[in-house]
């Protein structure tokens, strides 16, 4: 909240000019702000408001004028009341007067200790606070006229000091004007017209100076009967024997310390604009920039730095420290860069703030993260020195009370493609960005992390390489990234040596937590962390500090991410040492364990949690599987495989799942038992979604025959309905039916409600196909409710598409959509790509029958784009379902316009397909 009354009274808040709806409303604020925190009676506030006529309900109004003006102003100023009246709570900072004040105070007392740069600095931001005339609106009404006319004196004499530093400084040619003409508003006013007299003089106009003496002289003595002070008269003589002294203009200290960019800074908007905001508030008088090595925080700095530099009465300085091993060196370091050492004695953190404490100054300390015990240092600068601020550059957060942590991330992908090609056409002056050059470009630039240095460093290769060669050859980025610039420094001259620069900062045990890390793919929690690597989150909190990892939170847990470069320098680590196999054995343990915690919850009430669980963990799960192949561990394979499986088939992984379940098939045989027969049962599933029946049949055979042999009658109805299933996808209607009666007939006899409701399930899968809607569909509300018993979130999505279905083909197209509606919602809340397929199937039937071909055809696009992600085929009921849909799509819609719609459904992406269907349906 701003109240601002150096013009017209407004309020601002959050940069916004807040409404102050009625005149009165705008007297009693002005009255309150008037009063300075003091309170005011009712009988002034009624004066101030409505002068000498109130109405005879003024004390009712004021009370409603005062309730607005409270919800107006918020929490920021508070109106106040007790038993002597109202007052108004404001913060010094929050009025634009008491800013203006503050600021020609500390103006006045530069200028008495001989810093006319920094006087000028601050008491040109003090009249910039000025818009017009103090209380504008009520400078004549007798509450506000005294202090109206005390700031507009006030402005006076912040003009003449002003005036005063310009001339200092030497710029009397430049304010020269602007003085005669405020001085001849005011021809009394002696400190006025000796300004003039003397800006006159320096731009060569001696007489128009004294003739200006002569003419204030003859003002004084006819309208106060005075002769000028004795000062205005020993500076009309000076000017007569023109004094040198007059001539004498303060030495300018300002100037830029700060290198020339050597090319120029690609994005970093969004950064630049942060570092604007914060390095403007108050409180931030020491920022830390960090980020891992290559990010371009240096960059960035010296950007910010030189954009801002204007504001800063002493500019700007930059002090590297990249070259520093001592921390005692560093205030040495600070006092050069300033011009502060004088080489006689070392400077102190005391004597340099001395020195200091008259100045406005922005410190860039570049590179501080080895000098972490002169940190210290740095707050006590900046307490001590009022005017300073201090950015500083560090691959770690320094941990001081005062600081203020900027994290720089990794360019996005657009400006790290841009700034790949910047760089490449500097070497390579026929480089051009064709679109399929972009693609590898942008392939590269992920490989490095989009961080600036690999970028650069990989743009250095484009004269040897062409980016798609350069793009095979980074899966070994550090043997690739070298020859950097030479004029950078070495730590920046290949990629290998900026992160042995960070890592060099670790403790021992750091650095091996670090190597220990490089096993997990795509993050970890801190209670895998801790368990695979012993890191415990002391350990995290100074991996993330020198950021080495990266902490990112997934529906409100947090992760902890190492760059890829970065885990590839840290498993070269871990390849060097005897502890290897055992950490990859702690992580394969670790993830068999999560994998088989969570199969059961992945057909119960809770599985869309789990299987969130398992996404975020895939690429750990894949590295697990990875490892365990290499260890001839036939049974923890196949158990891993096992418990991912429905994951891997509800999620559509079905390419994944096929690969990991045969491989470890392949290795095992019928002596590991039940595991046996469960691998053959969920590879089953996964080629039977793939449309490869042959090899489908072929697993569910072998599956039941293991049921049988376990002799297991429960095993032995999950079978027979997995395998009649298949048969009935393959067209083999005759041997499905037998199968799967059979198979819910021992399914209930054993009393398990689950493999029942599939097998029902299944049998009405049956029904539907062959076009027998009347027995499908007590057959599908049988499992719907079965599951529902049972939790079984995906399976109740199939089961409420297929009643669906049927409602449609008996021509209930309410019902039918509102099954459909239910069963996207369902499905979409656990990720089952093959039923969201099929739902979108089902609703692009529903547009087609109410005769919206164009809808249908997006619909049916956007089905088979998700199906063919999958890997995925058409069943034998969904074939019928999309042919007779496309079918009435394309007389609806034209040849044409089908294939446009259906083209543009296939570009979709999955959630806004979704929300088109659920639009639909609605």
């Amino acid at each position: 909240m701003d109240v601002r009354v150096l013009g017209p009274l407004e309020v601002v808040a959050d940069g916004a000019s807040v409404r102050l709806r009625a005149p009165k409303q705008r007297r009693l604020l002005a009255a309150l702000v008037v009063a300075q925190g003091m309170p005011l009676s009712t009988d002034a506030l009624v004066d101030a408001v409505w002068g000498d006529s109130p109405p005879p309900s003024a004390r009712k109004l004021l009370q409603v004028y005062t309730s607005q003006l409270r919800k107006v102003l918020g929490e920021d100023a508070r109106i106040v009341s007790g038993p002597t009246g109202y007052a108004l709570e404001l913060a010094a900072e929050a009025l634009d007067a008491a800013r203006f004040e503050q600021l020609v105070r500390e103006g006045r007392r530069a200028l008495r200790d001989g810093n006319a740069q920094l006087a000028d600095s601050l008491l040109t931001r003090a009249r910039a606070l000025w818009r017009g005339s103090a209380y504008a609106d009520v400078a004549y009404d007798d509450f506000a006229r005294t202090e109206a006319e005390r700031l507009e004196e006030l402005r006076l004499v912040a003009f003449e000091e002003w005036t005063d530093a310009q001339l200092r400084l030497g710029r009397h040619g430049e304010v020269a004007a602007e003085l005669v003409a405020v001085a001849a508003a005011h021809p009394l006013r002696e400190s006025m017209q000796a300004l003039a007299m003397l800006a006159l003089y320096r731009s060569g106009r001696q007489a128009g100076a004294l003739e200006l003496y002569a003419t204030t002289r003859r003002l004084m003595r006819e309208e106060l009967g005075l002769e000028p002070r004795r000062e205005l008269r020993e500076l009309q003589r000076r000017i007569l024997r023109q004094d040198p002294e007059l001539e004498r203009v303060e030495a300018a200290t300002r100037r830029s310390r700060l290198p020339a960019a050597p090319n120029a800074l690609v994005g970093r908007e969004r950064e630049l604009a942060d570092l604007r905001e914060l390095l403007a508030r108050p409180d931030a008088r020491l920022v830390t920039l960090t980020g891992a090595g290559g990010t371009g925080k240096t960059r960035l700095a010296l950007t910010i730095a030189r954009e801002l530099e204007p504001a800063y009465a002493n500019g700007a300085a930059l002090v590297p420290l990249a070259p520093l091993s001592d921390p005692e060196l560093v205030v040495p370091a600070i006092a050069r860069a300033v011009g502060l050492d004088d080489g006689a004695t070392r400077p102190t953190v005391e004597s340099l703030a001395a020195a200091l404490e008259p100045r406005e100054l922005l410190l860039v300390l570049d590179n501080a993260e080895h000098l972490r015990a002169a940190a210290p240092a740095y707050a006590e600068l900046a307490a001590r020195v009022p005017r300073l601020r201090i950015l500083v550059t560090s691959r770690t957060v320094l941990h001081l009370s005062s600081e203020h942590v900027y994290p720089v991330p990794p360019l996005p992908e657009d400006d790290a493609v841009a700034l790949f090609r910047l760089r490449a056409r500097a070497l390579d002056p026929g480089f051009e960005l064709t679109e399929e050059v972009e693609d590898d470009v942008s392939e590269i630039c992920r490989r490095v992390d989009l961080l600036p240095l690999g970028i650069e460093l990989a743009a250095g290769k484009i004269r040897t390489l062409t980016a798609r060669a350069l793009r095979e050859r980074l899966d070994r980025r550090l043997s690739v990234l070298t020859g950097g610039p030479r004029d950078l420094p070495a730590r920046q001259q290949t990629l290998r040596a900026t992160i042995d620069w960070s890592i060099g900062l670790l403790a021992p045990g750091e650095r091996r937590a670090l190597a220990r890390l490089s096993v997990f793919a795509g993050g970890c929690t801190a209670e895998a962390a801790e368990g695979v690597c012993g890191a415990d989150l002391d350990t995290l909190a100074a991996l993330v500090d020198h950021n080495l990892v990266r902490r990112f939170d997934v529906d409100g847990e947090p992760r902890f991410l190492l760059l890829q470069t970065i885990r590839e320098h840290a498993a070269e680590r871990l390849e060097r040492t005897s502890e290897q196999k055992a950490v990859r054995e702690r992580h394969a343990d670790w993830y068999l364990e999560l994998a088989e915690q969570a199969e059961p919850h992945l057909t119960a009430a809770d599985q869309p949690r789990w299987f969130a669980t398992l996404e975020r963990e895939r690429d750990n799960l894949r590295a697990a599987l990875a490892h365990l192949a290499t260890t001839g561990d036939v049974e923890r394979r196949l158990r891993l495989a096992i418990a991912l499986s429905r994951y891997w088939y509800v999620r559509g992984h079905l390419a994944q799942a096929r690969t990991w379940l045969e491989r470890a098939l392949a290795a095992s045989d019928e002596s590991v038992g039940d595991l046996h027969r469960r691998a053959l049962t969920a590879n089953a599933a996964v080629c039977l979604l793939q449309g490869d029946y042959e090899a489908a049949t072929a697993f569910a055979e072998r599956a039941l025959a293991a049921a049988r042999q376990l002799g297991e009658r429960r095993l032995v109805a999950n079978g027979l309905s997995n395998l009649g299933a298949i048969v009935l996808a393959a067209g083999d209607h005759e041997r499905a039916g037998p199968l799967l009666e059979q198979a819910v007939a021992v399914a209930r006899e054993v009393g398990d409600t689950r493999i029942t409701a599939l097998a029902v399930n299944n049998l009405g899968d049956l029904a539907l196909t062959t076009g027998d809607y009347e027995r499908a569909e007590p057959l599908f509300a049988e499992s719907l409710e079965l599951l529902r018993e049972r939790g079984d979130v995906s399976n109740v999505a199939r089961a409420l598409f297929n009643l669906g279905a049927v409602a449609l083909r008996l021509g209930r197209v309410p019902d039918a959509q509102r099954r459909l509606r239910e069963s996207v919602s369902v499905a979409r809340e656990v990720g089952d790509m093959e039923d969201l397929a099929w739902c979108l199937e089902g609703v692009a039937a529903v547009a087609a029958v109410g005769g919206d071909g164009e809808d249908a055809a997006v619909l049916l696009g956007a089905a088979g784009a998700l199906l063919d992600q999958m890997g995925a085929s058409f069943k034998p009921f969904e074939r019928q379902l999309h042919d007779a849909t496309e079918s009435s799509a394309r007389r609806l819609c034209g040849a044409a316009r089908y294939t446009a719609a259906a083209a543009t459904g296939a570009t979709l992406e999955l959630s806004e397909a979704l929300d088109r269907a659920l639009l639909l349906l609605a």
